[in-house]
């Protein structure tokens, strides 16, 4: 089973289970949920998939925005 979640359709402030807080993207000004990985680009997530397969769940960012560092 694959979904897909738009993150710009939430609004600034909510939460996005497993993903974290939405907030405003400061590249492009859409929302999105801001992730800072360790010793990684920064980037902010508009929108991902995600599968349930047999060995757990896969999530891939299908629109997303690098941010400076």
């Amino acid at each position: 089973m694959t979904t897909v979640e738009d993150f710009t359709q939430l609004a600034t402030g909510s939460v996005a289970l497993l993903e974290g807080e939405v907030a405003r993207c400061p590249a492009c000004g859409r929302n999105g949920v801001v992730k800072r990985p360790e010793n990684e680009t920064p980037y902010c997530i508009h929108a991902e998939e995600s599968e349930m397969l047999c060995d757990g769940m896969r999530t891939d960012p299908t629109d997303c925005c690098r941010l400076p560092q």
